[in-house]
């Protein structure tokens, strides 16, 4: 008996030590608050807005949400301090600041190396006194402040001479003072992009000898003070100077005095030409970012000498047309992304030069009718989404034996042979179809497709008879397949894979249809019951009666886009932010299709309104009129045309209306 009580207080007290190892009383964790069983008023008022969360060997990250405060962080520090734990990183997300600034943090957690402070809702900027980070020239290895309103870097981390990670980005930094730099010789990650920096002091870049990554773009100013204090860091990896101001053409001073650079990003400038070897110098470069320039001449040899190149993007320039001595010396080029460009026409060898290597290409966006077979056996990805294609015959994918993934999605397509895809058999796992013009797809391409994981045929003009039932017991059989096999299928968007005609069946899931019912379809018999509608006045034109309103005169033709105006077409909008990788161009985001049908109903609502109003209005006129012939001579007459009343007098004298 005494054996089973002792087990059983050795077992609470394994459970009570557990339960301290994975919390800290008085300071909760956010992740498992919603499962807090007590929801009082007292316990809501005394609510820390600083969360804990307990990591590895009792060290805490803490965690300041909008609406905390510095009393809430002490706290939380002291409740970490008493549960015998350290406090390891704390971060600060949308808190207003008191006007003497930041607090000194070595009394708050003495071991802390991550601090990280964004969006302050100040509206001065943050002051940072020289005693905020007095006794963490040790321990603290990471710092971010951003968008804080920061005027300079704060003199107070000069001393800081273990940080790892300094980032100051989006803030109102106009010069970078050399001194407040100086003891950082561990430092390897720099953000200072979103300032508006124009001047850097000379030597301000020198003590950073281990730095590899530099981010230095979005509104700071390229300008010979950045470049030369730029040129100093020889260890540096990855250059980031995307949306910066003032490069009009590739930095090549930056380019020859660091040849170990492996990553450049220069998104969002505005550089216009390649010209031929250029980027010769960066022999070790692996990845080139150019989204978003305004570039319209790629010249022939423009990349050579980037043998180490595996990812190349061009997208959201003005790019007529590819000839393939652009690509010379990219022997080991895996990627490439074309989108959001002007290429109307390929020749067959235009990639030619990289049939070897090339595993993802990228055209979707551009006014491609036609893309010709081009021999690149060792394809996986494939995008042509948004291009204007109107037939993929066998003979586009004749060569793309190890084709993986083929998007195809917002393209003008309204017929696919099972044939097409006759050498991706084994090798095709994503296919997307979606918003094109297909009223039916022929099941043998999903029968046949053995290695198909995931099909999106959502957005197409579905025409739901007895023919479909094929299509629908192929997409359930596959399920079943890979369900009984132990592989993967999805239908994507299936929700949003409707049937369109006929009318009985409109925006009902296709899968939800029961395939046994369906009918042959008949075009005649397809039709709706239009709603009955009283016209109350000749002066109110139904729908019917309007006629839309076109400019035919601006136009050259009937079937065409083409204006007399001479000025360019306005193009679609390329956003940056969600496009960063090539890889992400096939996922779709979907409209708020709620605000459509509220819109829609609001609508109904007020011309149903506006109907019973006339009708009311109309109903109490012919009443009074009704009321007064009463009491009128029976020489009198009245008549109404079209609802408007006219009075007519005894006929013997003069008719007055």
């Amino acid at each position: 008996m005494r054996l089973f009580v002792a087990a059983v207080v050795a077992v609470q007290a394994i459970i009570v030590d557990t339960r301290q190892v994975g919390s800290v009383p008085g300071c909760p964790d956010l992740d498992v608050l919603e499962a807090e069983v007590d929801t009082s008023a007292d316990f809501l008022n005394n609510l820390l807005l600083c969360f804990c969360k307990v990591q590895d060997k009792g060290k805490v990250d803490i965690s300041c949400l909008y609406g905390s405060s510095l009393e809430h962080l002490e706290k939380a520090t002291e409740a970490v301090k008493k549960a015998n734990f350290s406090t390891n990183k704390i971060s600060f997300q949308h808190t207003e600041f008191a006007d003497s600034g930041l607090p000194s943090f070595v009394e708050l957690a003495p071991a802390l190396t991550s601090l990280e402070i964004r969006e302050c809702t100040n509206f001065e900027p943050l002051v940072v006194p020289e005693t905020t980070f007095k006794g963490l020239e040790t321990p603290l290895k990471n710092l971010i402040i951003d968008s804080c309103g920061l005027k300079e870097i704060p003199s107070a981390i000069t001393d800081l001479n273990q940080l790892e990670t300094l980032i100051l980005s989006n803030n109102k930094i106009e010069h970078v003072h050399a001194p407040r730099l100086l003891n950082k010789k561990k430092l390897n990650y720099l953000d200072l992009s979103g300032n508006f920096i124009t001047t850097v002091d000379a030597g301000s870049f020198e003590p950073l000898q281990k730095l590899e990554t530099l981010v230095f773009g979005e509104r700071n100013y390229i300008n010979d003070s950045v470049v030369d204090a730029i040129v100093t860091l020889k260890s540096l990896k990855t250059l980031d100077l995307s949306r910066a101001d003032g490069i009009f053409e590739p930095p090549t001073e930056i380019f020859e005095a660091l040849p170990h650079l492996e990553g450049l990003k220069m998104s969002g400038c505005s550089i216009s030409s390649l010209e031929p070897g250029v980027f010769a110098t960066l022999k070790n470069l692996k990845e080139l970012d150019l989204r978003v320039n305004l570039i319209q001449n790629v010249s022939a040899y423009a990349f050579d000498g980037l043998s180490e190149l595996n990812r190349l993007s061009l997208a959201g320039n003005y790019i007529r047309s590819i000839e393939k001595e652009i690509w010379t010396g990219l022997n080991k080029l895996k990627e490439i992304d074309l989108g959001w460009n002007e290429i109307k026409q390929l020749s067959p060898d235009a990639f030619s030069p990289l049939a070897d290597n090339l595993e993802t290409l990228n055209i979707r966006h551009n006014p491609l009718k036609d893309v010709p077979p081009s021999g690149l056996k060792k394809l996986r990805s494939l995008f042509l989404s948004e291009c204007p294609i109107e037939n993929i015959g066998p003979e586009l994918l004749k060569d793309y034996n190890a084709l993986e993934t083929l998007d195809v999605a917002k393209c003008n397509l309204t017929e696919l042979k099972p044939e097409t895809f006759a050498s991706q058999k084994h090798s095709l796992k994503n296919l997307h179809l979606q918003r094109n013009l297909f009223k039916t797809i022929d099941p043998k391409i999903i029968e046949e497709l053995e290695a198909l994981e995931q099909l999106d045929i959502s957005g197409n003009p579905f025409l739901c008879d007895s023919e479909i039932s094929k299509l629908i017991l192929a997409i359930e059989d596959r399920f079943k397949t890979a369900a009984k096999e132990g592989k993967e299928f999805l239908l994507a968007n299936a929700n949003d894979t409707l049937c369109d005609r006929p009318y009985t069946l409109r925006r009902q899931p296709l899968l939800d249809v029961n395939s046994t019912e369906l009918q042959p379809y008949d075009e005649k018999l397809d039709t709706t019951t239009s709603v009955q509608t009283t016209t109350i006045a000749a002066s109110m034109t139904t729908a019917e009666d309007t006629t839309p309103f076109t400019l035919p005169d601006l136009f050259v033709g009937t079937k065409t886009n083409d204006t007399l105006f001479k000025e360019e077409p306005r193009r679609e909008l390329y956003e940056l932010n969600t496009a960063n990788d090539p890889k992400n161009a096939m996922k779709e985001q979907e409209g708020n299709k709620n605000s459509a049908v509220v819109a829609t109903v609001i609508v109904i609502a007020i011309i149903s309104l506006i109907a019973i109003v006339a009708v009311m209005l109309f109903m109490r006129k012919k009443r009074k009129i009704a009321s007064a012939e009463e009491g009128r001579s029976k020489r009198k007459t009245s008549k109404l045309d079209d609802g408007m009343v006219e009075i007519e007098l005894d006929s013997r004298g003069p008719a007055r209306k």
